[in-house]
């Protein structure tokens, strides 16, 4: 596990210092080339843990910049009962609990009250060997009127009634990124090999949280729609519309944003820092945005074009 990057004199990086987990020693690897890709969050951890006499900031970190504009993906879910699909005609289709379908924007961005927007990912209810409701199947007697409860052979006749009557909807959206969202070094608590841990400072804005009241607007719309009911209450303001706290959807990026200019940025269009030219960043931490898609695709697309500049300038001998 990588501790620190290491420099010379001149500020320039020289290798890592990482910890063997196995023994727990510490060992140092030399290279012309340090690459990054521990993931947004803690490569800005690694960054922000090489400080020296020239970078006493931490590494590549004049800007100040290293762990700021952090930013997470939005998300709200609701699921819902659909009558009409009770003793349905079964199919060979068990497993397909895990449908994806995927729903772009479609609305109207003129009548909203934040900016970006998000999609809806709609999931079904077939997961077997589980209920493939969702959850146990007698709590579905509820909307018939019917007493809840059972074993045995009722047990059995309601999970081939109710089975595949559900349906989920889970929005996830593009928030803002925000200087004052960030990471940073936790002055007082390290890991079990001693190195120093991040700490968080997060906090979703108005926008964010009115993007998740639209989500759950637009599910009750839809299930309405379809004539569903929904399997929980609609939350309210009180919980944010259901928003998931910042990090649960795991699509963190942006703490070491990319640009032209070195004083509002860390990394150049090619993901070298501006402060240490030989060395990249290559995960999602060079994001000055996240939109409401996965970024793994993005992340490997400009891994790769920083992989051929770096070939190129090996060849070029500026390294």
């Amino acid at each position: 596990m990588v501790r620190t990057v290491e420099t010379n004199s001149e500020g320039k990086a020289t290798g890592v210092s990482y910890i063997n987990k196995d023994d727990g020693n510490e060992y140092k690897l030399s290279g012309k080339v340090v690459v990054l890709a521990a993931s947004a969050c803690s490569s800005a951890r690694i960054l922000l843990n090489s400080k020296s006499k020239q970078h006493p900031n931490g590494l590549g970190n004049s800007s100040d910049l290293v762990g700021k504009y952090l930013h997470d993906s939005t998300g709200g879910d609701m699921m819902a009962f659909l009558p009409q699909l009770t003793n349905r005609k079964i199919y060979n289709e068990d497993g397909v609990g895990g449908m994806h379908v995927y729903s772009p924007w479609w609305l109207d961005n003129k009548k909203l009250d934040f900016p970006r927007g998000y999609h809806i990912e709609v999931w079904g209810g077939m997961g077997a060997p589980t209920y493939g409701t969702g959850f146990n199947v007698n709590h579905f007697n509820k909307f018939f009127g019917l007493k809840a409860g059972g074993y045995g052979d009722v047990l059995r006749s309601d999970m081939k009634k109710y089975y595949g009557s559900t349906i989920g909807f889970s929005g996830r959206g593009e928030s803002v990124a925000m200087k004052s969202n960030y990471c940073e070094i936790d002055p007082n608590k390290v890991d079990k090999y001693g190195v120093p841990v991040l700490r968080f400072n997060y906090k979703w804005t108005d926008y964010e949280i009115k993007q998740a009241k639209h989500m759950q607007d637009t599910f009750e719309e839809i299930i309405h729609n379809m004539g569903g009911q929904p399997l929980w209450n609609k939350p309210g303001i009180e919980s944010n519309y259901g928003l998931t706290k910042p990090g649960e959807i795991i699509h963190e990026v942006g703490t070491t944003r990319m640009g032209k200019n070195p004083k509002e940025s860390v990394v150049d269009q090619f993901e070298r820092m501006h402060d240490v030219d030989n060395v990249f960043v290559v995960d999602a931490g060079p994001f000055v945005s996240q939109a409401d898609k996965n970024p793994t695709w993005t992340i490997m697309a400009l891994a790769w074009r920083a992989s051929d500049h770096i070939v190129s300038e090996f060849k070029k001998q500026n390294f």
